[in-house]
Parts: structure tokens; C-alpha cells; sequence
């Protein structure tokens, strides 16, 4: 049955109230029946009591003229007196008991004019109007002639008593047949309805009930967290409506759900890639981040980041690949003009391509053919497209433009980490240029010093004393004097050209240099080093400085009893520490001692790190690379 719910009950409601309405007419036409065989019988039997009656009267005035004539006795003119006053009552009766029938009116009618006619010839009207008179017209013919019009009046009465007892049957049978009808009409009735309602409530609850239970325990399942069910919309048009509605809502639930899972993929894919940026790693581990990133976040089999280079080929600076088949080596490549990564370049927008071009330099240089779809997103520096993040896939997950659309937002984060990181190799490079100058103006310093005025002074020295032995007399003591305060003057020069570069530095190297920082120093120095014997001049000089300027603050400033200095090399890295147990508050953002030896540490690329909490001495410590940030930029 098809249709909606409201049109399927309206129907069903129809023939249940038709069939409830032909049981109900059922039982009121075998009412109508009952009470039509009711009335029928009361009448008859009315009519038969009438006529009985009347022919009992008519018998009693029969009787008493005829006893009357035989004994004069007029005591028996009492009934037949009494019988002729109570005729035209039971007439009337007679009467109206068959009224409505009109053949047995007439015949009624036709009797009653009989027994008029009895009356009027065997009734003296005078015994019914005077006190004690008597018939006159007695005698043995009228007696006759009355008996035989009284048996014929008799006749005609058992006649018609006869045929009312037939209609008393004959409407009796009838009601009792109407009264059994009226009761089948409301056992059927009766059996009708339960099952009218049997049926409605079947109905409801296949139509209306179960698709209700099945979508609320849908709901359910969908509250715990399942938006994978469904239901079967096979209900009527206004349940079906529902239950495609829900259907519907889950399946819009469902995308939702993945388009936020996706985006916090996204999201947390680029916080991640953006926490490295954050650190201030260098430039290459925020490219491996961000290839390793977008491969697993757009299902890719590989990544390849590619620095577009002057002559029109490209460098491969990052890779990332799920397995060693789409695996892409590092370095120069050549770019198909009609790739992913050419494309990228003419129009600096996101592209995305299926097919044999799509694999690329890839399948040229590895012969990797099963690469079927890529997307590439620019990277843009300064306004110029600076590369390239380029995502490949088998068919087993083809790429969407819609990520080559989320790639850009990686690309954003490479781009600002290039930018990060030029500017730190800018700010390193100016730093080391900085260092480089100050110290070769100490180198310049000193050489001039050492090589010119510490020289002349040598010089006038010794023709003071050569002239001292010239001279007699008190002349002399006073050249003396004059030489040993010349001589303390040539040693102090020696000391201050010492101090700003230290000639053990540049000869003997960093371990010595330090050893001779401690034997100076007036506090107890303990040194610790394990280092080689030469190190790169500028790491040499810088951590000989940052040695020079700890002890110097923990001697001037922390009041320390005890100074230790260690140095090793480890895995690439100078590391170095100086610990004092003075009483530490060493602050490193006041101060411009603290502030140079960052600056000096930081254009060596490495790291300076202080701990000094009041009352619990100070601990400086250094991490420089062994290759530093400008010998990078000088063989770049």
C-alpha cells in the first residue's frame, strides 16, 4: 500500500467505520425488525382478545334472551343486558386493534355490521332503557333464527381468531429470527471492532512504532559516537520523511566530523611544524618537518621540497617518502616543463596533475612510472616563488586540488622559516663580522704596540743604561731610577698589549691561553679541559674572551671564593663552563658584559646559557658548533 501515513489511516479508518456502520445498521434493522414482529404480535393478539371478547358477549346475549324464553327468569337478562351495554366498546376495540390493516378493517368492519344487525333484531332496546322490562319478540323462530346467525357470527369470529393466533406465530418466528439477527449484527459488531482495533493498533505499530524505535535507537548509537548507522527509510511518506531526514543529518554529522578531524589534523600538523619553526631550528629541519607533515597528512606515498635555482633547474632540499619505492634523492635536479614543479613556477598558484606528467623529475630519474596524481603549492619569499612543496600519490589515494589548496598553508610556514633563517644567517654574519673587525683591530692593537712603541721604549731602555755606565757621580743612581721606571713601564705595556690579544692565544692555542687566564687570576682558578690542540682561530679567540670576561665579573661582582673551568669537544660542539660560588643574581639582560659575550657566542652560532640564583653562585655555559655559522655562509 502506498501513500502517506495520514492517507493510509484515513483508509483504514473508512473501512473499519464501514464495516463497524453495517454492523450497527445490521443490528438496528433486526431491531427495527424485533419491534415491527413486536408490534404485529401485540396487535393480533389485542384483535384476538377483542374478538373473543366481543364474541363472549355476544354468546352472553344470545344466551340470556334464549334462557330467558325457557324460564322467564329475568335474573338471566342481567348478562344479556350487561353483554349489550360492553358490544360497542369491544367493537370499537376490535376496531382499532387491527387499524393499519386495511383488508382485515374491512373485514372488521363488515362484522361488526353483522352483529349490529344481530343486535338490532334479537336486542329490545326497552330492557336496556327501562327498569324490569322484558322482551317481546321472544318465540321458538327467532330463537332459532338467532342461534344460527350467532353460530355464523361465531364462524366468522374463530375464523378470524384463528388467522390472528397465525400472524401471533407468524410474528413471534419473525422476532425471534430479528432478535437472533440483531444479536449476530452485535456479536459481528462487537467482533468487528476488537478486530478493527487489532488491525489500527498493527498498523500504527508497523508504520509508526517501529520506524520510531528503530530511528530513536539510531539516536542512540549516533550519541555514543557512531555515525556510520543508518536507517532504512521504508516507512510512510511522513516516517520516511524522518527517517531520510535523519539519514541525512548523519550523513552531513559524519562529514562534518571528518572535515574537523582533517582540519585538526591540519592544524595540528602545521602546530607542529610551526613549535620546530618557533625553536629557532635551523632552516632544514623545519623542511624535513614540513615534508614529513604534508605526506602523512594528505596520504601521499612522497614529499619533495625544491628550491628553484637561477638556471632554470631546482634542488631537492627536503624529502619524505612512506616507503623506499617513491624514495627522492637530495640535490640538483631538471624540471620538466610541463611537471608539477614547472607549472608551479609560470604561475606561482597551486597546481594539480593526473597521469604520466605527474610523477615528474621522479619517474625520469628513478624510472618510478606508478606515480598516477601530484599537487605542488608555491613557496613564496619576498614575493618571489622561492620553491616548491610537491606531493605525489599512487591511485590507490589520488591528491585533490583541495590539497594542493592546504599545501600553500605549509608553503607559508617554509617561507617564513627561510625568512626566519636568512635573517638569523644575516644577523650572525653581521655579528661575525663585528667579532672579526674588534678582534683584528686587538690583533692591529697589539702588532702595533709590540712591533712600534713597545720597541722604541726597548730601544730608549737600553741607551738609558748604556749611558747610565757612561756617566759618575750622583748622576747616576738617577739614570738608574729612571731606567727601572722605564722598564715598569715596557712591562705594563706588555701586559695591556697581552690583554688585548694574548700572543700565547695566537701561538700556543686555546688551552694554554686559558691555563694562563687562571694562573693570573687572584682568586683559585681549577681548570678542566679536554680539548685538541688547535681549534678554529675564531672559536679559539671567542671562547678565550667569554673564559676572560666570566672570571672578570666573577672576581669583580659575585665575591667568589672558588672559580672552575671546564671545556670538552662532543658530537661537533664546543662546550664550555665556567662556575663560580659567589653569590649568583647575575642577571644576563643588564649588563653589557653579559650582553658582548651573547653577541660574541651568537656569532659563532652557538648557545650561552646562565643560571645564577642569589646565594647559589653562577653558572655560565657555551655550546658552539665546531663549524661555525660563517665558515657555512664563506664555503656557500
Amino acid at each position: 500500500m502506498h501513500g502517506g501515513l495520514t492517507l493510509r489511516l484515513g483508509v483504514t479508518c473508512a473501512l473499519f467505520t464501514l464495516l463497524i456502520s453495517t454492523a450497527f445498521a445490521a443490528i438496528l434493522l433486526s431491531v427495527y425488525q424485533l419491534r415491527s414482529a413486536v408490534l404485529t404480535v401485540s396487535k393480533a393478539e389485542r384483535a384476538v382478545s377483542a374478538a373473543t371478547t366481543l364474541e363472549r358477549l355476544l354468546l352472553d346475549v344470545e344466551a340470556g334472551r334464549r334462557g330467558f324464553a325457557l324460564t322467564r327468569d329475568p335474573a338471566l337478562l342481567v348478562p344479556w343486558k350487561e353483554a349489550q351495554d360492553q358490544i360497542p366498546a369491544q367493537q370499537e376495540e376490535l376496531t382499532s386493534a387491527v387499524a393499519g390493516n386495511p383488508a382485515q378493517a374491512d373485514r372488521i368492519a363488515a362484522l361488526n355490521v353483522e352483529v349490529a344487525a344481530y343486535l338490532d333484531d334479537y336486542a329490545d332496546p326497552s330492557i336496556a332503557t327501562q327498569e324490569g322490562a322484558v322482551p317481546k319478540n321472544i318465540n321458538d323462530a327467532s330463537i332459532r333464527d338467532g342461534q344460527r346467525k350467532i353460530s355464523a357470527l361465531r364462524a366468522q369470529f374463530d375464523n378470524f381468531a384463528g388467522e390472528q393466533r397465525l400472524a401471533v406465530e407468524q410474528g413471534r418466528r419473525e422476532a425471534m429470527l430479528a432478535g437472533q439477527r440483531a444479536l449476530v449484527a452485535g456479536i459481528a459488531g462487537f467482533a468487528t471492532s476488537l478486530l478493527a482495533v487489532a488491525i489500527l493498533t498493527r498498523s500504527l505499530a508497523v508504520m509508526v512504532v517501529r520506524p520510531l524505535h528503530r530511528l530513536v535507537s539510531a539516536a542512540a548509537e549516533v550519541a555514543r559516537g557512531d555515525l556510520s548507522v543508518r536507517v532504512v527509510a521504508d516507512a510512510p511518506v511522513e516516517i520516511g520523511s524522518m527517517q531520510r531526514t535523519f539519514n541525512s543529518m548523519v550523513g552531513a554529522l559524519q562529514r562534518s566530523r571528518t572535515t574537523l578531524s582533517s582540519v585538526a589534523a591540519e592544524q595540528a600538523a602545521l602546530r607542529r611544524v610551526a613549535t620546530v619553526a618557533a625553536k629557532g631550528k635551523p632552516a632544514e629541519a623545519v623542511f624535513g618537518a614540513v615534508t614529513e607533515e604534508a605526506g602523512k597528512l594528505f596520504g601521499a606515498d612522497a614529499t619533495a621540497l625544491l628550491r628553484f635555482e637561477p638556471d632554470g633547474g631546482g634542488t631537492v632540499v627536503a624529502t619524505w617518502c612512506e616507503d623506499a619505492t617513491h624514495r627522492i634523492a637530495l640535490g640538483r635536479v631538471k624540471l620538466d616543463h610541463e611537471g608539477v614543479s614547472s607549472r608551479v613556477l609560470r604561475s606561482g598558484k597551486p597546481v594539480r596533475l593526473e597521469g604520466p606528467q605527474s610523477a615528474g623529475f621522479l619517474a625520469r630519474e628513478s624510472g618510478d612510472v606508478s606515480i598516477r596524481s601530484a599537487i605542488g603549492a608555491p613557496v613564496l619569499v619576498a614575493g618571489h616563488t622561492w620553491g616548491v612543496l610537491k606531493a605525489l600519490s599512487t591511485c590507490a589515494r589520488p591528491l585533490l586540488q583541495h590539497d594542493a589548496a592546504r599545501a600553500a598553508e605549509f608553503t607559508d610556514l617554509v617561507a617564513s622559516a627561510i625568512a626566519n633563517s636568512q635573517a638569523r644567517a644575516d644577523l650572525t654574519a653581521s655579528r661575525a663580522r663585528v667579532v672579526a673587525a674588534t678582534d683584528e683591530s686587538r690583533r692591529r692593537i697589539e702588532r702595533d704596540l709590540h712591533d712600534g712603541t713597545q720597541q722604541r721604549l726597548i730601544a730608549l731602555l737600553l741607551q738609558l743604561r748604556e749611558t747610565e755606565t757612561q756617566v759618575e757621580g750622583g748622576l747616576q743612581p738617577r739614570l738608574r731610577g729612571i731606567s727601572a721606571d722605564l722598564a715598569e713601564a715596557i712591562d705594563e705595556l706588555r701586559e695591556l698589549a697581552r690583554g688585548i690579544h694574548p700572543s700565547i692565544l695566537s701561538e700556543g692555542g686555546l688551552v694554554p691561553a686559558i691555563k694562563s687566564l687562571g694562573r693570573r687570576s687572584p682568586v683559585p682558578v681549577e681548570v678542566h679541559l679536554d680539548l685538541p690542540t688547535r681549534l678554529d682561530t675564531k672559536i679559539e679567540i671567542g671562547a678565550y674572551y667569554v673564559v676572560a670576561e666570566a672570571l672578570t665579573n666573577a672576581i669583580r661582582h659575585a665575591h667568589a671564593t672558588l672559580i672552575c673551568v671546564r671545556a670538552s669537544t662532543a658530537d661537533g660542539f664546543l662546550d664550555l663552563s665556567i662556575e663560580d660560588d659567589g653569590v649568583g643574581g647575575a642577571d644576563p639582560h643588564t649588563g653589557t658584559g653579559l650582553i658582548g659575550l651573547g653577541d660574541r657566542v651568537a656569532a659563532l652560532g652557538g648557545t650561552m646559557h646562565i643560571a645564577s640564583r642569589h646565594g647559589r653562585g653562577t653558572t655560565l655555559e657555551v655550546k658552539v658548533p665546531l663549524v661555525t655559522a660563517l665558515d657555512k655562509g664563506d664555503a656557500g
